[in-house]
């Protein structure tokens, strides 16, 4: 844990979130673990330390193996290691680099960690037959839930038939994709659940809107809010590539984070992003998973085919302990995917845009509302019948009740 300790300060954590506490406290036991956590509560972190505090740095051999969905997480990951311990030779292999020249490296030498996708992996591993895991300590699967698939099934099970290493999953939640393989390597796992000990503060407005006019309803949005940075998350290429000239051709500063783009390019963008050069981003799901970028607002142009990709969008916000604005522009054809999104603990305020204003609508308060009925109550009827007077004393009833709902969002 000294070595644990020592990374902390550097890095100068002030603490430590669920999923790094319960994680650090399980690693030694002789068990894989299962971590759930929402996206943005510093999960890379929980497993990388205990990993890197385990690494034999006289030994050129594979000793951990960090497997993700995407290129841009397998940047990512390798860069939040090389902060914490630049000693460690790792290796990040992904798609658009030069392969001849990592497999002429893996002819004499072989890194101490690698990060990696699926696909990757097995290239490299049985294809290729140059990077050597056979003696691999640790194996991580994080974001999980965006990896699994019959053919990463089959590639995985491939990869590591012959090795006995240590497994550690990471994930936002458990799908039916994944059970085959938790049932398979996970049958005394220790489980840790965190999700209901992280307490995002997170806002969910629903901006409804009309199939035809969401566009427009879009670009009034961007004339109303004002984000330091804002993801605008849609599901069709078609529709990306519009959104994106027809905000461009309003003066919205923004950028097109799209998968059609070569890795040198998004891998420059994703630096801009971080330096926030732009103030609007417009993505594909590809962006949800897992990237470490945190955004005051994430805008749904629509709902994923996939619901569980809702939380990964909206994981862009309110990341560890920041505030974020989720808003979600739906037509009535999405009625029945905002239902199933309810029913998975997501609370939603209404919204509308009026008068070039973001204006939070009131919730309807019953009429049995006590409170209600006390400021009623308290309005004074007149002694003498004046003409109006039942007029007027309606307008005092309505003003005491909306004096009641106004301070409730005060």
């Amino acid at each position: 844990m000294d070595y644990i300790k020592e990374k902390l300060e550097l890095l100068k954590f002030d603490e430590l979130s669920p999923i790094q506490k319960e994680v650090f406290k399980n690693f030694k036991e002789q068990k894989n673990i299962v971590g759930l956590a929402p996206t943005g509560t510093g999960k890379t972190h929980a497993y990388l330390l205990p990993i890197l505090s385990q690494i034999n740095k006289d030994l050129n051999e594979v000793q951990a193996i960090i497997l993700v969905p995407t290129n841009e997480l397998v940047i990512q990951v390798n860069k939040m290691l090389k902060e914490i311990d630049e000693d460690i030779i790792s290796k990040a292999y992904y798609g658009g680099n030069d392969k001849k020249r990592e497999l002429d490296w893996l002819n004499n030498n072989q890194p101490q960690v690698v990060i990696t996708t699926p696909g990757k992996l097995h290239d490299y591993v049985s294809k290729e037959n140059k990077l050597k895991i056979h003696k691999a300590k640790y194996l991580v699967l994080d974001e999980a839930d965006m990896m699994f698939d019959e053919d990463f099934l089959v590639k995985i099970d491939a990869v590591i038939e012959n090795l006995n290493p240590k497994i550690l999953l990471f994930s936002a939640t458990i799908t039916e994709t994944m059970e085959p393989f938790i049932k398979k390597y996970f049958g005394s796992s220790i489980v840790i659940d965190t999700t209901n000990q992280h307490t995002l503060d997170i806002s969910y407005y629903l901006l409804k809107t009309k199939l035809d006019n969401k566009l427009e309803t879009l670009r009034q949005l961007t004339q109303t809010i004002n984000p330091y940075l804002a993801f605008i998350f849609v599901s069709k290429k078609e529709d990306q590539q519009k959104i994106f000239a027809e905000l461009q051709e309003n003066k919205v500063n923004v950028a097109n984070f799209s998968s059609d783009l070569n890795m040198k390019v998004r891998k420059k963008m994703i630096e801009d992003i971080h330096k926030l050069k732009y103030q609007y981003v417009v993505a594909s799901d590809l962006a949800a998973r897992g990237i470490d970028f945190t955004a005051s607002h994430v805008i749904h142009y629509d709902l994923p085919y996939h619901l569980e990709f809702f939380k990964h969008r909206s994981g862009r916000t309110g990341r560890m302990g920041k505030s974020g604005d989720v808003i979600v522009l739906y037509d009535l054809k999405e009625s029945r995917k905002i239902d199933k999104i309810k029913k998975m603990g997501i609370t939603f305020k209404n919204a509308s845009l009026t008068k070039g204003e973001f204006v939070i609508e009131l919730p309807k308060v019953k009429e049995k509302d006590e409170e209600i009925i006390t400021a009623v109550k308290a309005v004074k009827k007149s002694n003498k019948v004046k003409p109006n007077h039942k007029k007027k004393y309606r307008a005092e009833v309505k003003k005491a009740i909306k004096k009641v709902k106004r301070s409730r969002f005060q």
